[in-house]
């Protein structure tokens, strides 16, 4: 029912004080009808004010908005031309007329316009933002098939516009209308701006924030939350927009510069994010968050020492900041000092046990010690789902998926790593073959801020993309069965952008983690892990896993670059002396690794050994000292820095055979070094990470470089010194080798997966619990 309210139209001069105050008092019941969306009641109440003051322009450009709520762009722009004509000089007003003119499809309109809100002289971040929107909506409307609605240009417009309370109007109708024409929000807009950021209402402060932004384009308030939110939310390329205006109405606003330091490192500008936590720490030196963020920053331009200094200095800081640690720990990780990356990552654990992050950290870390114990690494494993998991497991859903064992399956990938990346260089062929088969419908949730031609690769081959980076895991969750999946699969388990929290509230009936992480996610919602015979051969392996065991023909299938070198003749036949070489990151060569591989150089007298890959910090000259302590002289080896992948293809043809790394061996540089004709000799052992080279040499009928023992590492290494010609011969029909391997195949591990998930499936319907997925070997 329509409140009844009556006004006089026409008030005597002596009556134009209460004429005023019931105007306003009508205005702020129509605004509250609007707000709780009693869209007739707002209407009506509106009508009252406009009936009484034709001119008014807060009711106009509500009513205007409320028009366009209904979905009727076309009788809103009568409304807001009639608000742009009271008050000219309100942007918010021009915004949501250029977006009633574009939702009724006059282009030519709108951007008339925008011209004129520029005439008027509007500038700034808000028109700038109306540009970039309006063409929006130019390209996609240009994209899209006849007939297709088009995005709207910007939330703001069904946002109706707020009035002071009743008592604050001011004495004339000229003086209330022009209320919002100040150069900073009131009180109480901020108090409720205020409110909302702290209360973590992020959607309520999302879209006040951005209507601020409109409104009061010169306060820097609406755009620091705005920019706050955004990067909380992954959106890191927008929140640097926002934070940056807000920096120029605030240069000394150092939570501004932090969080906008913070998303430059996130989109890859790390230059740029360097200088911004440099200058920040020469006004605030004791920043501990600053100091971890250029730490951070550090280590992604390579310059490991600073980094670590960064992120030493942020810990002494703030000794009892559990992040501090962990992200020490990682650091300390890439650096080799895989002790005191564990004391760091135990002292994260202890400060934080339920942060998930910090126990990825700390997993990561023990699958690289030299004495690694494989029921230690499993049993922190399953203290991290006991944590974090564990909580969550009475609220997991009742899935009412179909429960037909034969029709068409929805099949979701979850990774943070569809851009060029190790992970996508084996199941992006595997994904695409996967879109082709009917029985499959695919989706990829891209959990990664950065795109690039792989991810735009991948998006033209999967109609399903879903981009989920910044949305909570509970909201992801969410998304996943609104989605309709049957199958979700992890490629990310411990590692970066990893959204393992969204598994642990096992939004699908079946999921299964897959080719990102080399061991058990530790979780009880993640039903499978998906590998092959030489990763995981018996039961004593599958016991390092929470998850059932789901063989393939071959854990995944290698990518090979298109642009890779030819394979050139063996280098030791020109050479008269064989080279050993590395390919590894250097956090994997291990000082137990180094002497194994001393004990064959010293075997084999005249060899050399070339590490490739070696950062730019003097790493290698730690390496070469561990060397030197084996005996082996610098003058027999060739540190090579890290390089653009053409020149570290090419550095192959200066390699015979590649010694691998333990316990975590090689995986993409093994599969690259085989394409490039280079064999690698590998030790495997207990630990799934400690198999990869194994399971790539033994596919393509290279078992004759695994070795039992060290013993057997060194006599292999030695025969194959000795016998060059058998080595060239190899070589020179390697690639022929590893077309005819299932791991070089994506036509056979794609029918092997799409199997694999069929019996998955099957057994679900039946109401049978996960147990281990056989399939028979591949010929090859």
């Amino acid at each position: 029912m329509t409140t009844s309210i009556e006004l006089n139209s026409a008030p005597s001069a002596a009556s134009e004080p209460d004429f005023e105050d019931a105007l306003a008092e009508v205005l702020g019941a129509a605004i509250e009808q609007h707000g709780a969306q009693q869209l007739d009641e707002a209407e009506a109440l509106y009508g009252i004010v406009l009936d009484a003051a034709p001119a008014h322009a807060i009711a106009n450009y509500n009513l205007g908005v409320l028009r366009m709520q209904r979905g009727d762009p076309q009788s809103a722009i009568a409304r807001l031309e009639a608000a742009i004509g009271a008050q000219p000089d309100e942007g918010q007003y021009w915004a949501s007329y250029v977006d009633a003119l574009a939702q009724s499809g006059q282009s030519a309109a709108a951007w008339l316009a925008l011209e004129m809100a520029q005439k008027q002289g509007l500038r700034g971040p808000a028109i700038d933002t109306l540009i970039v929107r309006l063409t929006a909506i130019e390209a996609a409307k240009a994209e899209a098939p006849q007939g297709a609605q088009t995005a709207t240009l910007h939330e703001s417009a069904t946002q109706p516009m707020t009035v002071p309370a009743p008592a604050e109007v001011a004495t004339s109708a000229t003086t209330a209308t022009n209320a919002s024409a100040a150069s900073k929000p009131s009180r109480q807009q901020i108090s409720q701006l205020t409110t909302y950021f702290n209360q973590a209402r992020v959607e309520e402060a999302l879209a006040l924030a951005h209507s601020m932004t409109i409104e009061y384009p010169n306060y820097f308030l609406g755009w620091k939350v705005l920019g706050i939110l955004l990067h909380q939310s992954g959106k890191t390329v927008e929140a640097i927009g926002a934070l940056q205006t807000a920096k120029q109405f605030e240069p000394g606003e150092m939570e501004i510069r932090r969080v906008l330091s913070d998303s430059l490192r996130l989109q890859g500008r790390a230059q740029e994010a360097e200088q911004e936590c440099r200058e920040i720490l020469a006004a605030r030196p004791d920043y501990a968050e600053v100091h971890r963020i250029l730490g951070m920053t550090l280590q992604d331009l390579g310059r490991l020492e600073e980094a670590l200094a960064a992120l030493q200095k942020a810990v002494e800081l703030t000794p009892d900041f559990a992040n501090g640690h962990s992200t020490l720990a990682i650091a300390l990780l890439e650096a080799g000092r895989i002790a005191e990356a564990e004391q760091h990552g135990r002292r994260a654990l202890a400060l934080n046990p339920r942060a998930p992050h910090v126990h990825e950290a700390l997993l990561f870390c023990l699958t690289h010690k030299d004495d690694v114990d494989p029921a230690a690494v499993f049993a922190d494993h399953a203290y991290f789902g006991e944590m974090c998991e564990a909580p969550l497991r009475a609220s997991w859903p009742r899935h009412r998926n179909n429960r037909d064992p034969e029709r068409r399956l929805n099949v979701g990938f979850v990774s943070g790593d569809f851009i060029r990346h190790p992970v996508t260089a084996f199941v992006e062929a595997v994904i695409t073959h996967l879109t082709r088969d009917p029985s499959i419908i695919v989706h990829a949730y891209s959990n990664h801020t950065i795109e690039d031609e792989v991810t735009a690769r991948m998006q033209r081959a999967v109609p399903n993309w879903h981009s989920v980076a910044g949305m909570s895991d509970e909201l992801l969750a969410r998304k996943i069965q609104d989605d309709g999946i049957d199958i979700l699969i992890d490629l990310s388990g411990h590692t970066a952008r990893n959204r393992l929290m969204t598994f642990a509230r096992k939004p699908a009936p079946i999921q299964a983690s897959w080719m990102g992480y080399l061991n058990t996610t530790g979780l009880q919602a993640m039903d499978y892990y998906i590998a092959d015979r030489y990763y995981v051969p018996n039961e004593a392996a599958a016991r390092q896993f929470t998850e059932k065991i789901a063989y393939l023909p071959a854990y995944a299938c290698f990518q090979p670059e298109l642009l890779a070198p030819p394979v050139n003749a063996l280098p030791a036949l020109h050479n008269g002396y064989v080279t050993f070489g590395s390919f590894n990151r250097v956090n994997k060569v291990r000082p137990a690794a180094i002497k194994l591989w001393s004990k064959l150089l010293h075997a084999v007298p005249t060899a050399r050994m070339q590490l490739a890959a070696m950062p730019n910090d003097g790493k290698h000259e730690q390496i070469a000292e561990w060397f030197a302590s084996e005996g082996i002289e610098r003058a027999r080896l060739d540190f090579r820095p890290r390089a653009a992948l053409p020149v570290y293809l090419q550095q192959h043809h200066q390699v015979d055979i590649n010694l691998d790394t333990f316990p975590w061996a090689g995986g993409v540089t093994t599969f690259q070094s085989m394409w490039m004709g280079v064999p690698t000799l590998t030790l495997p052992g207990p630990l799934v990470a400690s198999r990869g080279s194994m399971s790539a040499l033994s596919h393509a009928g290279l078992d004759a470089f695994v070795a039992n023992d060290e013993a057997d590492f060194v006599a292999k290494g030695v025969y194959w010194a000795n016998h060059p010609n058998e080595l060239a011969q190899l070589r020179a029909g390697m690639r022929e080798r590893c077309a005819l391997s299932p791991s070089f195949n994506a036509d056979v591990i794609s029918a092997g997966l799409a199997a694999s998930l069929r019996t998955m499936w099957r057994r679900w319907c039946a109401g049978e619990t996960p147990r281990t997925v056989e399939l028979p070997a591949v010929a090859h």
